[in-house]
């Protein structure tokens, strides 16, 4: 059998000294370890490796209730490793704050009867993992302003494209070509790189830049964010190497260039020191005054791609 690698995020359990209650601790801890190893999960702050198991799932659950407040994959898989009876579907609006539109802090959420009896809702291991658990503040607005998009690849996502294996450095949206797109944040325009002339895919054009538009997210935030867009349509760039940027300047428009096997945006943000992040975890889905109104899950009528 092969020997797979254990999840960092284990429940930790503490209870009495006693001989029968340490047997049953250790009974408890085994379970869980086994229930974690083989599901062969590994969780950190905002990544999960060997993720590929639970990708549909939680596209499907995102592209469901996002509208009402993002939850990312670890915080799902802290309740779901535990007790599979609850789906996906069920613990991304057990998380969710509909009316604030974010994800619930963690000890809300356990007030809930379907989990708070769970290891994952003592106060022992909601303060070991607070750093898995912990709910960012949001700072900036959607890339786009319509709803009609599918998400279908997420950060972090383990995959294969173009028959390699990949791990996806941030989120792709699938939406129609020339799509407008508008900076999520204040700052510069770092960078604006545009090598391909055609609005064609990858296995088509050999191209694997395509082209690309990064900014420099650095007013009015305590830290510096890097946000790249990429595969966006020939000659629609209507910004410039340092020009500057504010929430919902248009900045380009969506297409299929580069790496890419389908018209999206290619959504990504790094810290000051280029560490790629969760972009998704910064975004204020209060951000657009009708975007509740009109996001809803609607399946496309054909299957999409999957973009890289």
């Amino acid at each position: 059998m092969k020997n797979k690698k254990k999840n960092n995020l284990i429940l930790k359990i503490i209870g009495s000294s006693s001989i029968l209650t340490i047997a049953s601790i250790m009974v408890i801890l085994i379970c869980i370890l086994m229930i974690f190893d083989f599901f062969g999960a590994e969780l950190t702050k905002e990544k999960i490796s060997n993720n590929a198991e639970y990708a549909d799932l939680f596209k499907q659950a995102s592209n469901k209730y996002i509208k009402n407040g993002y939850v990312p994959l670890q915080r799902l898989l802290y309740f779901y490793l535990e007790d599979q009876s609850l789906t996906f579907d069920t613990l991304y609006q057990l998380n969710q704050n509909p009316t604030g539109k974010i994800e619930k802090e963690i000890s809300v959420v356990c007030e809930d009867e379907r989990v708070k009896n769970m290891g994952a809702c003592t106060a022992s291991n909601i303060e070991s993992n607070k750093e898995y658990l912990s709910v960012p503040t949001p700072l900036f607005n959607f890339p786009l302003k319509t709803s009609s998009y599918t998400i279908t690849s997420f950060y972090n996502e383990q995959r294969i494209i173009y028959g390699e294996q990949n791990v996806h450095s941030g989120w792709d949206l699938a939406t129609s070509a020339q799509t407008p797109l508008y900076s999520v944040c204040n700052g510069t325009v770092h960078k604006v790189t545009y090598t391909q002339n055609e609005n064609i895919p990858y296995d088509q054009s050999g191209n694997k830049t395509g082209n690309i538009i990064v900014l420099k997210c650095d007013q009015d935030y305590a830290e510096t964010y890097y946000v790249t867009y990429a595969h966006l349509y020939p000659n629609s760039a209507k910004v410039k190497v340092g020009d500057s940027v504010s929430h919902w300047t248009e900045i380009a428009s969506v297409g299929t260039t580069g790496h890419s096997t389908g018209n999206h945006l290619h959504y990504q943000v790094a810290d000051a020191n280029w560490n790629l992040i969760d972009g998704m975890q910064l975004i204020d889905f209060n951000s657009v005054s009708d975007y509740s109104n009109q996001l809803e899950y609607k399946p496309t009528q054909e299957a999409l791609p999957l973009p890289y």
